[in-house]
């Protein structure tokens, strides 16, 4: 029989030995806190990375500020931050696919009015559309314009009516299935530059320049882009299929040459430049600012330029600032006055430029008394001396 033991003997109690890694860790994990905030402000980040100088680990070459910040001594750099002018050579060619010729006559713009151009529409015996000028070079407006500017700098020296008389008239020629195209003036406009200077050219007098024929406008001038882009809807308004940008260049002038053989340059433009201005700058940047705004346009509204340049019709003319590889990226037309003995070399040099569409289509030669072999063409009727 087995003894009973006299004594109870308690129940022994276990010990639980895990939680002693867990305390560690807290502490651990604690001090790496502490740490962390307290050595922040001794980080340094250069271009390897980010490191922590303590300054008792310091060898003496890094200083610190009041806040315990690492302070440190660069070898002084030369720095020459270089801007380089614009380069339009990769802008998408996005104009002229599939347009229609035009086969125009010109009306000048003392004959915009009823009568004058219902005799003109008359004559289209092989033509098929009528070519209005409705700004000339000295900024005349053949009709009553709401655009902006004309509004703030009195530009309309038309009567109002002018321009639902205009719009009746290009209803009408289009109900006769006459194609209407209009054509204004962009950087030669005397009006404009006589409400306020600050929008022309400057010569070297600083007054506003004038080529002896004209008063030229700064194309890179922002408010000159948005006249043209608010003259061209307007008239899209109006009725027209297409609008012409005509003298959308640079005037051409030779800088002076001192006798030390530097040079001094002769015109000047309204807008500081981070880059040295150019004709070939001035006149691309407007181009495709211009053509941008208008990117949106309703289908069957076209919008085509004028070259002014023998030597743009192969490459771009540095002097005038015209573009014609540019303008047929842009611009569904392109336009230039010549003759009938050199419209035939005209196209020749300038069809390798043209890479969409049709070049007798899109090239579109303007002459005097003349029809060339030409699915477009533009015919100024003169009276032979």
């Amino acid at each position: 029989m087995a003894r009973r033991s006299e004594f109870y003997k308690g129940r022994r109690k276990k010990r639980n030995y895990a939680i002693i890694p867990g305390i560690a860790f807290l502490l651990l994990f604690s001090v790496g806190i502490v740490l962390f905030y307290s050595t922040q402000k001794y980080a340094v980040v250069s271009d390897d990375g980010v490191s922590v100088e303590l300054p008792i680990l310091s060898s003496g070459n890094v200083t610190y500020d009041e806040s315990g910040h690492a302070v440190t001594s660069f070898e002084p750099v030369s720095v020459e931050v270089q801007f380089e002018e614009a380069d339009y050579s990769g802008v998408a060619a996005v104009a002229g696919r599939g347009i229609r010729p035009i086969r125009a006559i010109f009306v000048p713009y003392d004959d915009v009015n009823e009568e004058k151009i219902t005799g003109y529409a008359n004559r289209l015996s092989s033509g098929n559309a009528l070519l209005l000028d409705l700004k000339r070079a000295d900024g005349y407006l053949a009709w009553y314009s709401d655009s902006a500017v004309a509004f703030s700098y009195n530009l309309n020296m038309v009567l109002p009516e002018t321009k639902e008389t205009l719009r009746s008239i290009v209803a009408s020629l289009k109900a006769d299935k006459v194609y209407v195209a209009a054509q204004i003036s962009c950087c030669v406009d005397a009006l404009l530059g006589a409400r306020n200077a600050a929008f022309c050219l400057k010569d070297i007098n600083g007054m506003n320049y004038y080529d002896g024929t004209n008063y030229w406008l700064d194309p890179y001038n922002p408010v000159i882009r948005d006249y043209t882009v608010q003259l061209v809807k307007e008239l899209w308004d109006l009725g027209f299929d297409e609008v012409v940008l005509n003298n959308v260049m640079h005037p051409v002038a030779e800088p002076i040459q001192n006798d030390d053989g530097t040079s001094v340059q002769t015109i000047y433009y309204t807008r500081e430049m981070s880059t040295t201005p150019t004709p070939l700058g001035a006149v691309s940047g407007f181009a495709v600012n211009v053509a941008e705004q208008l990117s949106d346009r309703e289908e069957g509204k076209y919008l085509s330029i004028y070259i002014n340049s023998t030597t743009a019709l192969v490459r771009p003319d540095t002097a005038n600032g015209q573009d014609a590889e540019l303008f047929f990226k842009l611009y569904d037309r392109v336009y230039y006055n010549t003759d009938k003995y050199a419209y035939t070399f005209n196209v020749q040099d300038i069809e390798p430029l043209c890479t969409v569409g049709s070049i007798k289509n899109r090239f579109v030669p303007v002459v005097i008394n003349y029809l060339p072999d030409n699915t477009s063409w533009i015919l100024v009727d003169q009276e032979q001396s």
